[in-house]
């Protein structure tokens, strides 16, 4: 008898946290109209002091997670005043060129998919200017421009270098995916050395833009001299990432800014995945209490069978377990869950917010402010 008390009881005991936990849990609208007045009355409260926002992807070829976040553009734009977004895209390209080239500034996977086209064009209606804090110079612009514009500043401020620096760098920047080979291995090391010293120069600590502009090409020139084996490159990565937003956000205190990327770099917390080495830890590290994170994730993806996402939606080890459907889309909130439930601070569920790592077990509650679930996912398809 007292067995049987004691099960009725943990199990009225887990039934009763997981229906606070559904409190949590919001049915979205369809992907054209997907922000319901409740969530805005929930997103309204919480991003009250919030000057920056980060909108993430599970994965950067899922057109149906790039449609559910141009929905959350258009509300922060139209609704919250959010006139600036941020790209996981180059840096130094997109601080000089800003919405003029999109396609060639860009990853084609945003701006040359068919299911990027309504998110630029509003960009471009509402006048909503375009920044990079990618540390990787992979933009047309800066293809076309970065020597040229580095050379400028050199001789403008009387600033001697080795005879070889500006040649090395433009070698670099036209073939930075094969630099090791191209460049060579040794001529890497000398340009690396010269962008020391340049960071060591006051007429360059003097002026704060140059210096992150060096600080982040000698961050770029480390991720593609390194090999992918060693681990290093997506440390050095995500912490130029964190630096270069750090400085947009920091040198322009007026505005709001939108943070596009992939929920892999925007993880907030230290708990569990790399170590604090996350671009979204970092950033919050340095700029605490001004920033709110959305993940976004699709469901029912055309490679996941049916079945599967039947068994993960009645698995309590896994985050489907708290939708009603797997049919509907869904936004949950994350520090409600939190707030109410303190204990789900620690607790772990597979998710599919890296869809990379479908299996990765972690506290998916703390990594993000808001969890959006998309159910009807899809490709990002390709203009012709």
């Amino acid at each position: 008898m007292k067995k049987t008390i004691l099960l009725l009881f943990i199990i009225f005991g887990l039934n009763s946290i997981r229906a606070q936990v559904e409190k949590s849990v919001y049915e979205l609208n369809n992907i054209k109209d997907l922000i319901t007045d409740d969530v805005k009355a929930i997103l309204d409260t919480r991003l009250n002091d919030k000057k920056v926002v980060f909108l993430g992807e599970s994965n950067h070829y899922f057109g149906s997670d790039l449609l559910a976040k141009t929905e959350f553009v258009k509300y922060l734009v139209l609704e919250e005043g959010y006139k600036d977004i941020a790209f996981e895209a180059d840096f130094f390209g997109l601080y000089f060129d800003h919405n003029n080239n999109v396609e060639t500034n860009l990853y084609a996977f945003w701006s040359r998919s068919v299911q990027g086209k309504e998110l630029f064009e509003f960009l471009r209606e509402h006048q909503v200017t375009i920044w990079g804090f990618d540390n990787q110079m992979g933009s047309g612009y800066t293809n076309a421009n970065f020597t040229n514009k580095l050379s400028q500043f050199l001789t403008d401020n009387f600033i001697v270098v080795d005879d070889s620096f500006i040649e090395l760098t433009e070698r670099f920047v036209k073939n930075r995916s094969d630099a090791n080979e191209i460049v060579g291995v040794s001529n890497l090391g000398k340009l690396e050395n010269e962008i020391e010293k340049l960071l060591k120069n006051e007429k360059v600590i003097q002026d704060p833009l140059w210096y992150q502009f060096l600080e982040s090409f000698k961050s770029d020139l480390v991720l593609n001299s390194t090999h992918k084996s060693s681990g290093k490159g997506t440390p050095v990565r995500d912490a130029q990432m964190a630096k270069n937003l750090d400085f947009l956000v920091r040198t322009m205190p007026e505005k709001k800014f939108v943070v596009w990327l992939h929920n892999a770099h925007m993880i907030k917390d230290d708990y569990g995945t790399q170590n604090g080495q996350t671009m979204g830890f970092q950033f919050v590290t340095a700029n605490p209490d001004i920033s709110y994170h959305v993940a976004f994730s699709s469901i029912n993806m055309p490679y996941r069978k049916p079945k599967w996402i039947a068994r993960s939606s009645k698995d309590k080890g896994n985050l489907l377990q708290f939708l009603p459907s797997t049919e509907q889309n869904y936004f949950i909130d994350s520090q409600q869950i939190i707030s109410n439930n303190p204990d789900y601070g620690e607790k772990e569920y597979d998710g599919m917010f890296v869809v990379e790592k479908d299996k990765l077990k972690t506290n998916w509650f703390r990594h993000y402010d808001a969890l959006v679930f998309i159910s009807k996912g899809e490709d990002v398809t390709f203009k012709e």
